[in-house]
């Protein structure tokens, strides 16, 4: 994720210039590379299923779709039904089976870039207090306004405004699928990586999408994301993947954790109302 981290910097620069029964599962696995974090069991996920959509609580669906070599872990959540918060501490991140253990939501997802200090490189909305600048000129970034309103729009395409107020906000980058069509990415260096994904759907449902296995390039992530007809993306942003990447579910149906193989600061959660 080095050289997406490294573009990042760069168009920020350049932007600058320019103006069944419950079940336990952790799946961590194993790069020589990784720095040393807590040990997970190592257990498989649940068998992928032919009947779709599986309801593991109200307002929260699950399903996991085959790739080549490996799987996407994917839960579609009702915001009418359960909150979407950003939780972000720079000073005590933490993996993401960490961060599931000291917050027991329903569903957690990684969240953006960081830098070697720990910090968002973009800005972060965490229960109304905000830190960091926004990206400019790409990328982009999902908002919950006071009443609970979800979105996920291109920074390209609709720029961060300072006077706009969002209870909750984080930004990332690329985006991934703009309006229902693949967004072309002319950054992409060919890397197949562990991928994270938050997305929308023409129904208002927010959908987290993990892959634990360096499987998909952003381009064919891109095009597999606008492939599958049954998760009706509307919009998609790509998350810091990697060994970012970490998706953590836990509801009385079923619970998993795709574990993060570094500590990240901030992560997306899914609570109860």
């Amino acid at each position: 994720m080095r050289r997406i981290i490294v573009w990042i910097v760069v168009c920020t620069l350049l932007a600058a210039c320019s103006g069944d029964s419950v079940r336990r599962v952790v799946v961590s696995p194993q790069v020589t590379s990784a720095p040393s974090i807590p040990e997970a069991t190592q257990e498989q996920l649940p068998a992928p299923s032919s009947a779709g959509w599986r309801t593991l609580m109200a307002g929260v669906e699950f399903q996991e779709l085959k790739l080549d070599l490996a799987s996407m872990q994917v839960l579609r959540i009702d915001p009418a039904r359960l909150r979407v918060r950003v939780a972000y501490d720079d000073s005590a991140p933490g993996t993401i089976s960490e961060w599931q253990q000291a917050l027991q939501p329903v569903a957690l997802i990684n969240g953006g870039y960081f830098d070697k200090q720990g910090r968002a490189t973009a800005l972060t909305v965490f229960d109304g207090v905000s830190a960091g600048v926004s990206y400019e000129g790409f990328g982009g970034m999902l908002t919950v306004d006071a009443a609970g309103n979800l979105a996920i729009r291109s920074l390209k395409e609709q720029p961060y405004d300072s006077s706009e107020t969002f209870a909750q906000a984080l930004q990332s980058a690329p985006m991934l699928v703009l309006h229902g069509e693949r967004v072309p990415q002319p950054n992409d260096d060919g890397d197949r990586a562990r991928r994270s994904v938050i997305a929308t759907d023409s129904s208002g449902h927010l959908l987290l999408l993990a892959c634990g296995w360096p499987e998909l390039t952003l381009s064919e992530l891109s095009r597999w994301l606008v492939d599958q007809a049954e998760l009706d993306i509307v919009n998609a942003l790509n998350l810091d993947g990697g060994s970012s990447t970490g998706l953590a579910v836990d509801t009385p149906e079923l619970s998993f954790t795709v574990n993060s193989l570094v500590r990240v600061p901030q992560v997306l959660v899914i609570e109860q109302r």
